[in-house]
């Protein structure tokens, strides 16, 4: 009995993750032919059979991690397994060569001889189409890809095609169709300017820097990120009050007493007991990074387009001190005069058209951050307290969060803590 171990690899790869298994017990195996395929951090890799025999026990199964040194399977052979021997490489036989001389007669006698070598052709062709080798696993994934294994050359062994030859090939054709997209761009946008100019007066209008990077970035966030929203309503009429009443005091013009900081304040006591909306998903998606500082961006509308001012350490600021810092972004903003400082920082983004009006919407997520806040404009409407149905000012809510960090569970706690919080305004003017 000889024993058939896994090599070293190099590479100082110390363990594989085993893929596939190719052979099974009592199975007649010659040199070279292929018994697993391993995984590594770095590839894919086939291990061959160092000898000739018949197997007589797997000692691995798909999915086990295994070492160099490690038994993959007994074999009964009267051949001598050499040690650190490297296999021969085999070139695959050209498979055209292998068409039988009977498969050829009998075309020759059952067509005419205008489709004799037309036939033949196809014949060779549909041969050649069976020519790629490649592991279960490995067909497996190039159908769910949609990749066409007959167009992707195989660098594992004796030209098997490995998952790694269909990852690169996937990216070869995506590149090439942004390419394509991209040489096509100027001309898909006159097709559409003569299209609408058949049928009246056009203007094209070039589309501003601002409003050029905000599509961009809204195309990857909502491409990229997969977007949920929680829908909610809040209680604002105590924390309205206390808003007409610090208006009323305030003695400083240029200072606007809004609701944003209230709900800035808010934000934060929710950042602080919930900090996975404070966090960021890491560039490999491995992991995440929790934020220990506390910016909230603000939304802003502007004549050039969307801005996103961030106020920063709101938890170390009063309400009026936000207010006035909000007021000053705010007057930046509309006099072109932000600065790339002004915008960058945030943790949580609030996006506000009450002014405006709408109930609910679904705001897109500002990257990297993980959520953001719709805010819509108040209606009054009839509650119930205390066995009778009294006005009030009812706020609609949106909070988008990213699916791949938030379960909806933690954004219903994240909704229901900001009005529980705005409910309760005093506590909001004392933090």
């Amino acid at each position: 009995m000889n024993q058939i171990k896994l090599p070293d690899i190099g590479e100082g790869i110390s363990e594989v993750t085993i893929t596939d298994v190719l052979v099974t017990n009592n199975q007649k195996i010659k040199k070279n032919d292929v018994l697993i395929i391993v995984e590594s951090e770095k590839a894919s890799m086939e291990i061959p059979a160092t000898i000739e025999g018949e197997i007589s026990e797997i000692k691995v199964n798909t999915g086990d991690v295994i070492n160099p040194g490690d038994t993959i399977a007994i074999v009964h052979s009267n051949e001598h397994n050499p040690k650190n021997t490297t296999p021969e490489k085999t070139e695959p036989t050209d498979i055209k060569e292998n068409i039988k001389k009977d498969d050829t007669e009998e075309i020759k006698t059952n067509i005419s001889d205008n489709v004799k070598v037309e036939k033949i052709k196809n014949k060779t062709k549909d041969i050649e189409q069976l020519t790629y080798h490649a592991s279960p696993s490995v067909r497996k994934l190039s159908r769910e890809l949609g990749a066409d294994l007959s167009k992707i050359k195989g660098t594992g062994r004796s030209g098997r095609i490995t998952k790694n030859d269909i990852y690169n090939s996937m990216k070869d054709i995506t590149s090439s169709t942004l390419k394509n997209e991209h040489k096509n761009e100027n001309d898909s946008a006159n097709q559409i300017f003569n299209s609408l100019s058949r049928w009246g007066v056009t203007e094209k209008v070039e589309l501003n820097n601002i409003k050029k990077v905000t599509a961009k970035r809204l195309h990857t966030a909502w491409t990229e990120i997969p977007h949920v929203t929680q829908f909610d309503e809040v209680d604002i009429t105590d924390l309205d009050k206390i808003r007409m009443q610090l208006k009323s005091i305030n003695k400083d013009p240029k200072i606007k007493v809004s609701l944003m900081p209230f709900f800035m304040k808010a934000i934060i006591k929710i950042l602080k007991d919930l900090p996975i909306f404070n966090s960021s998903l890491s560039d490999d998606r491995k992991s995440l990074i929790y934020r220990k500082y506390y910016n909230i961006g603000i939304a802003a509308d502007t004549p050039r387009g969307l801005v996103v001012p961030v106020i920063k350490n709101v938890d170390q600021k009063s309400i009026k001190k936000i207010s006035h810092e909000l007021t000053r972004l705010i007057y930046k903003s509309k006099e072109k005069r932000l600065s790339l400082e002004d915008m960058s920082g945030g943790c949580i983004t609030i996006s506000s058209l009450g002014s405006l009006g709408g109930k609910f919407f679904t705001p897109i997520i500002n990257p990297p951050e993980v959520a953001i806040l719709g805010i819509s404009k108040f209606e009054i409407k009839p509650k119930l307290i205390n066995n009778k149905f009294i006005p009030r000012k009812i706020l609609p809510i949106s909070l988008s969060y990213d699916h791949r960090v938030i379960d909806g569970a933690d954004a219903v706690r994240f909704t229901k803590q900001f009005a529980d919080i705005i409910s309760k305004p005093n506590l909001l003017i004392d933090g």
